[in-house]
């Protein structure tokens, strides 16, 4: 066998081993897996990925993998569909029926199958194997550190991540320091400011009802205020805001009095602190503001050039390869992007979608997943679902479905057969704790008070 050859397939068949090893570690550990990724979607930025030689941004490729690892084990697969994940499979089919028939053509179908669907598809495995709090206290961890390291970059104006190697499209695009005011916006690991602020913004809701001590917890929101606070991205701290509101109005349990008077006074408090840097800020930036909101406003234009199905006829493709819809380069609103992308049928099945979680906590029915993910309709919006704040938000889907299931059946997920127990009396139920021994969903739920 020539050397070179061998020099090749050593290599190879070492990264196979340790791929295998690690498929049946985290087979066996669903909390671990989580943690992996969640490490991989805060700490690796996207650029990583070429260096790395991975087809996909890196928390697109862990996530791929892990679903492959947990997948495979039984009882994964939640038997029981809810009218959610019937919505989810229609936005994903009927994105794909113009290419799949032939009669027409979407653009970004990767983007739609592996990087949304299937981070949807992690968060609703995850919810299904994993117990609530060991998710939600995993996620406050992870984003504790997010947030202190993000403080860190913008004392220091230093952001350690821009040192990770990188190169082609994705490290031209997110691996440079944007401006706001003359003043250094925070990005962390996530390319931009933006996918920084909304990141926070939907831990938030689920670092309050981790089973953490009260002031653990409080000083974490904190925190995570903070950060936001210096990527100075007024839709994060919105969002950050609104979750927060939310969770104190429409939270029925989880929360104690005290907690809820704590949270409202903080966010006052964290308010009024944040204030005179954060306008000072977007004072220096002057006429930004309102030139982003016309744009964003004109974007509105381009509603008459959605389809019902396939890519809208204002797509245009240059020979270097940009694109642009219509004069627009750009399409900084998630959901009329998806309806120039994929048409305006699909994109009605995520509006239903969407109205579900909507209604659910309205009616108080809410668990602190899904309150996270409708805070974030101000920014689906207003923004583009960009690096991997795409990834997080239809996990956390994802994982506000798995939760629902819970709170609402009070028994194992999809458990149909006909000697499965009923519903929990609902002032006993608790999503975070209907959890048996190992990972699988318990068939009893217990209320846990907050003062615990």
């Amino acid at each position: 066998m020539p050397g070179p050859l061998i020099d090749l397939l050593v290599p190879l068949a070492g990264a196979a081993l340790v791929v295998a090893a690690g498929t049946l570690l985290l087979r066996r550990s669903p909390r671990l897996a989580l943690v992996v990724w969640l490490v991989v979607l805060c700490f690796v930025p996207v650029w990583a990925g070429s260096d790395l030689g991975l087809p996909q941004e890196p928390q697109v490729a862990a996530t791929l993998g892990l679903l492959v690892a947990l997948l495979s084990l039984r009882g994964s697969l939640p038997v029981r569909l809810t009218v959610v994940d019937l919505l989810v499979m229609g936005f994903v089919v009927s994105a794909l029926l113009p290419v799949l028939t032939g009669w027409g053509t979407s653009r970004e179908l990767d983007v739609l199958v592996l990087r949304w669907a299937g981070a949807y598809a992690l968060g609703r495995v995850v919810g299904r194997r994993v117990r609530p709090e060991h998710v939600y206290t995993a996620v406050a961890v992870c984003f504790t550190v997010v947030a202190a390291l993000t403080l860190l970059e913008w004392l220091t104006d230093w952001n350690p991540f821009l040192l990770v190697p990188g190169e082609g499209p994705l490290a031209d695009t997110w691996a440079w320091i944007q401006e706001r005011g003359g003043v250094a916006r925070a990005e962390g690991a996530f390319g931009h400011s933006i996918a920084l602020g909304g990141s926070l913004a939907l831990a938030v809701p689920m670092v309050l009802v981790s089973p953490l001590r009260v002031p653990v917890r409080m000083a974490m929101v904190v925190l995570l205020g903070a950060a936001s606070a210096v990527t100075f991205s007024r839709i994060g701290l919105g969002t950050l805001t609104l979750g927060l509101l939310l969770v104190v109005v429409f939270l029925r349990t989880g929360l104690s009095r005290r907690m809820r008077a704590l949270v409202a006074g903080g966010l006052v408090a964290g308010a009024a602190a944040a204030a005179p840097l954060v306008s000072t800020v977007f004072e220096a930036a002057g006429d930004e503001a309102t030139g982003s909101a016309d744009y964003r406003s004109d974007l509105l234009d381009l509603l008459g050039q959605v389809r019902p199905l396939g890519l809208s006829p204002s797509y245009f493709l240059a020979a270097t390869g940009e694109s642009s819809f219509g004069t627009f380069r750009s399409i900084d609103n998630a959901l009329l992007l998806a309806g120039l992308n994929y048409g305006w049928i699909p994109l009605l099945f995520v509006l239903a979608a969407l109205a579900v979680a909507v209604g659910a906590v309205l009616r108080r029915r809410a668990t602190a997943a899904t309150i996270a993910v409708v805070a974030q309709l101000p920014a689906l919006g207003t923004v583009a679902l960009i690096t991997q704040y795409a990834s997080w938000l239809w996990f956390v889907a994802g994982l506000a479905v798995a939760t629902q299931v819970l709170a609402t059946a009070g028994r194992p997920d999809g458990d149909l057969r006909e000697d499965a127990p009923g519903p929990v009396p609902e002032e006993r139920r608790e999503p975070s704790l209907l959890v048996g021994s190992r990972g699988e969903i318990g068939r009893r739920g217990h209320y846990r008070s907050d003062e615990a």
